[in-house]
């Protein structure tokens, strides 16, 4: 049984971040060249740019423009609209476009502008695990709205003068430090995490460290209502089938395969719903619902068994982070050897020598 632990945990953890800011940082492991190989299909475009291969008359246009070629080519050009609509629904059939240039793709009062490029930006710092399933032009799409609804947001704000606060002018300043902090962090750790000599040594060293331990098959029911909750834990009393509830009743992703969330390593489960299941055998279900800030959960238990080590393929996400945080922390431990470093507690007496907490991922020390 292999531990789907990143899909899975992405149901069960119940995250309502942005797109692209819950995994910035996370995604940036990602080459930039991918970004750029990404086929998605023509977007929409200012009326002065154009797509760099246009589409070929077909001979009833050329009919009736009496062989005028460059009149019917331009006839077959999509407009605006017509592009966006195919980008929202276009056949996976049908054949796509390669787009040349920059073109703009939202323009807002005839005056803001955003471009192909700034989209494909956002496209790179999307988690995988946030967007499976959707189609690269979908989520062009949907980043392009996105733009939309902050554009809108920030011009309110202004208009109603948050930007010329001190609230404001002081969380920029910081949000500076941040960001440059960590666009060093990338440019300095990001190529160790990268390499793949490095990555073979950590999966090595994942091996050794590993730990079995239980693994459940994992199903889950997620309503909007107490009493919805409720009334599916008095239908399971009566013996209804667990599958045909989540595929009628619940708001999961997972609804469509019975409610099934995969095989999950109990100490990856999230303390209030661990509680719940550690206490179930294989055929269970939790006698009282969970409530979280996205709704009303139920799980059940199918097959229980033991972890096993992922494989080199599925692990490589974590293995990055584990280098990324083991660099990290070498490189912090270095400087601060260069400077003096002074640390109090709250009342201002001298705190304890800090003790470093261990790697996530490692096994604890002897």
């Amino acid at each position: 049984m292999k531990a789907k632990v990143t899909c899975a945990m992405a149901a069960l953890a119940f995250a309502s971040s942005s797109l692209v800011h819950g995994g910035a940082l996370k995604k940036n492991f990602n080459k930039d060249e991918q970004s750029k190989n990404i086929d998605i299909g023509e977007q929409s475009s200012s009326p002065a740019e154009e797509p760099k291969e246009t589409p070929q008359p077909s001979e009833k246009q050329k009919d009736e423009t009496s062989g005028n070629e460059k009149a019917s080519a331009e006839a077959t050009v999509p407009s605006s609209s017509e592009s966006t609509e195919a980008a929202d629904g276009a056949s996976p059939t049908e054949e796509k476009k390669k787009i040349g240039g920059d073109p703009v793709v939202l323009r807002v009062n005839g005056k803001k502008e955003y471009r192909r490029s700034q989209i494909l930006a956002d496209m790179k710092l999307v988690p995988p695990q946030m967007v499976q399933g959707v189609a690269p032009d979908k989520l062009f799409v949907m980043l392009r709205d996105q733009k939309l609804n902050a554009y809108l947001m920030i011009e309110q704000a202004k208009k109603a003068g948050l930007d010329r606060t001190k609230e404001f002018i002081d969380r920029v300043e910081q949000l500076k430090e941040e960001l440059l902090g960590r666009m060093f962090l990338m440019r300095e750790l990001a190529p160790k995490a990268e390499n793949e000599s490095a990555l073979k040594a950590r999966y090595t060293k994942y091996l050794v460290e590993f730990k079995k331990g239980k693994e459940f098959q994992i199903f889950h029911i997620m309503v909007s209502t107490e009493d919805e909750a409720k009334g599916i834990l008095a239908a399971l009393e009566r013996k209804e089938d667990f599958s045909k509830l989540a595929k009628e009743k619940s708001m999961a992703p997972s609804k469509d395969k019975g409610g099934e969330e995969g095989r999950i390593p109990v100490d990856m489960l999230p303390p209030q719903i661990k509680d719940k299941i550690i206490l179930l055998k294989t055929g269970e279900h939790t006698k009282e619902y969970v409530k979280t800030d996205d709704g009303f959960h139920i799980f059940k238990v199918g097959e229980i068994g033991e972890t096993s080590p992922q494989k080199y393929e599925e692990a490589l996400p974590m293995l990055k982070q584990l280098i990324m945080h083991e660099e990290m922390t070498k490189m912090l431990d270095r400087l601060e050897k260069q400077v003096k470093v002074e640390r109090f507690n709250e009342d201002g007496t001298p705190a304890a020598p800090r003790t470093k907490a261990p790697v996530p991922g490692s096994a604890p020390a002897q």
